[in-house]
């Protein structure tokens, strides 16, 4: 019996020195996971052109931006191509986190005092869970202080103000290229024509290609859902260059048919034609300042 034990013994070795071989060889392998990488610098800064982008300002960092539109260039000569008169805005974004900031703005167009919260909902990212969109939700809330045409006709202050609500829908495609789509929802608590509706929807796209380190070119447009305004109303289409000098500081220069630059201005009552020459040169000078040393 013993014999017959050591027989079976001795036949079986090479299984088991195999299966030992198979053990160390699983053992050093391993298995390669990507860990998960946010993707940054979908957009250079938190503003387009008229609109806004999916970016905020980051924690503790102070966006600071002026913008000017001038008259339109069909002026010529005359108008120094429409230089010699222009509208305004000054903003500032601060950054409560890296996902949520809030902002204030005053415009001379209207004289319009806005303000609005910006919050990152979800980030662009690769690897392990990846997702393939950035998500950021904003709320604008504006108010009118203009006086009236009219000043024998008395409005509530109600009537002065108009909300917005926008999800930026954005991807960085490649290192040079991004794109982004924006639902939106202007309400105005009073209009100014008959058929004109409180709420407008509209539908924005804009996109961004980077030619160098600090050159790129960027492109808006903001579509209105048809039966909302008046025929007159159109769309609003801005292209543009934009220059990052580094540092924090991006000078824009851009060509539109829309000569205000918040929401209430641009898409539901932009007038502008390009084919009748409503175009308008503008720029926006974006600068950032950190508040707080980065840790």
């Amino acid at each position: 019996m013993k014999i017959i034990n050591l027989f079976i013994l001795i036949g079986m070795f090479p299984f088991i020195s195999n299966s030992q071989d198979l053990m160390n060889l699983l053992d050093s392998m391993e298995i390669t996971v990507p860990k998960k990488e946010f993707i940054s610098g979908t957009f250079k800064s938190p503003r387009l052109i008229n609109g806004y982008t999916c970016e905020n300002a980051g924690k503790h960092d102070l966006v600071f931006s002026i913008s000017h539109r001038f008259n339109p260039v069909k002026g010529g000569v005359y108008d120094l191509f429409g230089l010699d008169e222009s509208t305004m805005r000054l903003g500032f974004e601060y950054g409560l986190t890296d996902r949520f900031s809030i902002a204030l703005g005053r415009s001379n167009f209207n004289k319009l005092y806005d303000g609005y919260i910006k919050w990152k909902l979800v980030s662009q990212s690769s690897g392990e869970h990846s997702f393939p969109l950035t998500i950021t939700w904003m709320e604008g809330m504006a108010v009118k202080t203009a006086k009236y045409v009219d000043p024998s006709l008395e409005y509530p202050l109600t009537a002065r103000f108009y909300y917005v609500h926008e999800l930026f829908i954005a991807r960085k495609f490649t290192s040079r290229f991004s794109a982004q789509l924006v639902p939106t929802v202007v309400h105005r608590n009073m209009v100014d024509e008959k058929a004109d509706q409180n709420v407008v929807p509209a539908l924005g796209l804009g996109g961004n290609f980077i030619i160098n380190k600090w050159l790129s070119v960027n492109g808006e447009y903001y579509y209105l859902l048809p039966g909302h305004t008046a025929d007159n109303h159109t769309n609003s289409l801005s292209v543009g260059v934009e220059l990052d000098s580094g540092g924090g500081h991006v000078f824009q220069i851009m060509l539109s048919n829309s000569n205000g630059m918040t929401e209430k201005a641009f898409i539901p009552e932009n007038n502008g034609n390009w084919t009748h020459g409503d175009i308008q040169l503008g720029f926006n000078i974006i600068r950032v300042f950190h508040t707080k040393k980065k840790k």
